[in-house]
């Protein structure tokens, strides 16, 4: 018997398991992140409550915390962490935060589901997905770098993400349909 292919009949490709396993740690991360946004954007009052109240309770306090200045610059550290903290828990904020990171993990989902189907458009589209997730800080909060570096640490993950996916490309075909 003669094994011979006919031009259309393909092999097909089959998917690296390094690639299977970054589709499915995205699959873990970016679900995670859309179940977390949206629970961040239903509960932003609550939060933004939560640190009134801390604000009440601690200018209660003055006294107390007003006898300690200290006098090597850790004190005006303190008020700036505070201030950028207060920044990260506004109510406002924190919805916009929520949605933006809710768009990036769309994109990054979707883009995996792509990649996973061995489509090379997936990794650029889970490329504007962190792009979009480490604009966004800088859009919210602007040079305030406590705010963008405290809200930005998990971008670290993506940019790792790329450059592993990118080992990847050569098995995804160059076309994207």
């Amino acid at each position: 018997m003669e094994n011979r292919l006919y031009e259309y009949d393909t092999e097909p490709l089959s998917r690296p398991s390094f690639l299977t396993w970054l589709c499915i740690l995205t699959f873990i991360g970016s679900g995670w992140t859309i179940l977390s946004s949206v629970y961040t954007f239903v509960s932003a009052n609550k939060y933004a409550n939560i640190l009134s109240e801390q604000r009440d309770i601690r200018t209660d306090s003055t006294n107390v915390d007003s006898s300690r200045v200290n006098h090597n610059g850790q004190n005006a550290f303190a008020k700036k962490m505070k201030t950028s903290f207060s920044k990260i828990l506004d109510k406002d904020n924190l919805r916009k935060d929520s949605i933006g990171k809710l768009i990036a993990a769309l994109l990054t989902l979707s883009g995996a589901l792509f990649m996973w189907n061995l489509k090379r458009f997936g990794f650029y589209i889970y490329i504007g997905g962190i792009i979009i997730s480490i604009i966004i800080p800088f859009y919210l909060y602007g040079n305030d770098l406590i705010a963008v570096g405290a809200t930005s640490f998990g971008n670290i993950f993506g940019l790792v993400f790329i450059a592993l996916y990118a080992l990847n490309l050569k098995s995804m075909p160059g076309k994207t349909a």
